[in-house]
């Protein structure tokens, strides 16, 4: 027996089993929905805040692409590719099946970065050690190009590839964001119809909907760094409606991994 306080009186009344079973099952459901509500807004915020920061990337990328050396007239305030020198204080090759890691660590002025991700151990990084001097090549913030004698190597710290990236982790974040918002938003105040006759089917088919249009963003991805940010966008808007129709095809009675197989009559 549950025994719950009368708001009015203060009085300890006693309920049945089931009736405080569903009381406990109403306060999770919409426990649960809150969070995913919170959570959902806050994919979404960022979503569209990525999304809104791409326009700046693909600027970003188009003006290092056409960026050239400065020279001795050039300003500080110009946007050209700078020099400056470093020494090589340690270097870290660490090469994994699923992951694996290429940093140089310098020490120089105050613009050259403590550390830079080389993206790879060649053609250079394998040959610094430490105490080695090395020229930086800079663009604004990014450390783009590591010399050492007539050996350089391109670094991965460039703004190429950024925007695409960015869209695609954005496109998630929403796919993500807008489920969370329905599943948590648009229920919340059914929780007590819900803890009594469960979750409805849709819940789930919209989860299943909503992770194929996450999934869909790498193709997309994939897709965007051979082309641009509009050609990914169409690719991914072009797979959600087949993601959509491959979900309904496998509810469908008698498909599925669970289905039965045909039984053969003589």
């Amino acid at each position: 027996m549950t025994r719950h306080a009368d708001p009015l009186t203060g009085d300890r009344l006693s309920l049945p089993p089931a009736q405080g079973a569903v009381r406990r099952r109403t306060v999770w459901h919409r426990t649960w929905r809150m969070c995913a509500t919170l959570l959902g807004i806050a994919a979404l915020l960022l979503g569209v805040m990525g999304l809104a920061a791409v326009p700046d990337l693909i600027e970003d990328e188009k003006a290092f692409g056409a960026a050239t050396p400065c020279t001795a007239l050039s300003s500080p305030h110009d946007d050209c590719l700078r020099s400056f020198d470093a020494t090589v204080t340690r270097t870290v090759i660490r090469e994994q099946a699923k992951s694996s890691e290429y940093v140089l660590y310098l020490n120089g002025l105050a613009r050259v970065p403590r550390s830079i991700d080389m993206g790879g151990s060649g053609p250079l990084l394998k040959h610094l050690h430490p105490g080695d001097d090395v020229t930086v090549t800079m663009w604004r913030d990014y450390a783009t190009t590591v010399r050492h004698g007539k050996i350089s190597q391109e670094t991965a710290d460039t703004p190429e590839g950024e925007p695409t990236f960015v869209c695609a982790l954005a496109l998630a974040l929403l796919s993500g964001g807008a489920y969370g918002l329905y599943a948590g938003g648009t229920a919340l105040f059914l929780a007590r119809r819900h803890a009594v006759k469960g979750l409805p089917a849709t819940l789930m088919t919209r989860g299943k909907e909503a992770a194929g249009a996450a999934l869909c963003a790498l193709p997309a991805l994939v897709v965007g760094d051979f082309t641009n940010v509009p050609v990914m966008l169409v690719v991914w808007l072009g797979l959600l409606p087949l993601v959509r129709w491959v979900v309904r095809r496998l509810q469908q009675p008698g498909r599925g991994r669970h289905a039965r197989p045909p039984v053969h009559t003589a």
